[in-house]
């Protein structure tokens, strides 16, 4: 079964400044710990990201939903929420759970036009990677000459992930680096399958991330993005 798109398409005509993206993430969870309310327990900018990508794709969610999704405590979750309620991020309905504000989504799609996401959607399974759920973010023109998606793959594995695959658009061939293998010569079907889900340009990069659940499958492939920034 194919999914749509966890946001849609993000329709953006510039990359923008990933570390600039990761200084506000960065900024806004110091700005947390250190609060009036006291310090919130240690998060990552892959965890917030992941957050705020959960609860506008699973929205109105639980607590609980969400923290088994992110894979952190109850109390953590909680006073993430607080948190994000206080800023006017997130809406809490009574009995229904959370989503985000209209204020919560602006902020978001900022994040990931800074990022140069353009789309993220579940892939289900892929022939590229069988037996496992997968989720692929599209990035516009992200690829650079060097890009090997180890780093990206180890950075997946850290946050739960079993790990990603790096595709770049190079002289009009979705390849797979370092050594450029040819999707269309491992899988014809995923070399048309993900240029019609994506519509990739030249240099544009798909990650996908693999796991044995979506939520899994997510939180490696926004890690493996934000691992960008490293290159």
């Amino acid at each position: 079964m194919n999914t749509p798109g966890l946001l849609g398409r993000v329709n953006f005509s510039s990359a923008g400044s990933l570390r600039l993206s990761n200084l506000m993430l960065e900024e806004m969870l110091d700005k947390w710990r250190r609060g009036a309310r006291g310090p919130l327990p240690q998060l990552t900018t892959v965890q917030l990201l992941n957050a705020l990508v959960l609860i506008d794709e699973q929205g109105p969610v639980g607590r609980r939903a969400l923290a088994q999704a992110l894979q952190i405590n109850d109390g953590v979750t909680r006073g993430l929420l607080e948190r994000l309620a206080e800023q006017g991020l997130v809406e809490v309905g009574e009995g229904t759970g959370v989503k985000l504000s209209r204020q919560g989504r602006e902020t978001l799609q900022k994040y990931l036009k800074q990022i140069a996401v353009r789309e993220i959607k579940t892939l289900d399974e892929t022939e590229l990677v069988p037996g496992k759920v997968s989720v692929g973010v599209h990035l516009a023109k992200m690829y650079k000459p060097g890009i090997t998606g180890v780093s990206q793959r180890d950075e997946a594995i850290k946050v739960g992930a079993e790990g990603t695959l790096t595709i770049a658009v190079v002289n009009g061939k979705l390849s797979i680096p370092p050594d450029n293998k040819k999707v269309a010569e491992l899988s014809p079907r995923e070399d048309a399958r993900i240029r019609e889900f994506f519509h990739p340009s030249e240099n544009d990069l798909v990650i996908i991330g693999f796991g044995k659940d979506a939520n899994r499958a997510l939180s490696g492939a926004l890690a493996a993005v934000l691992s960008l920034e490293k290159h």
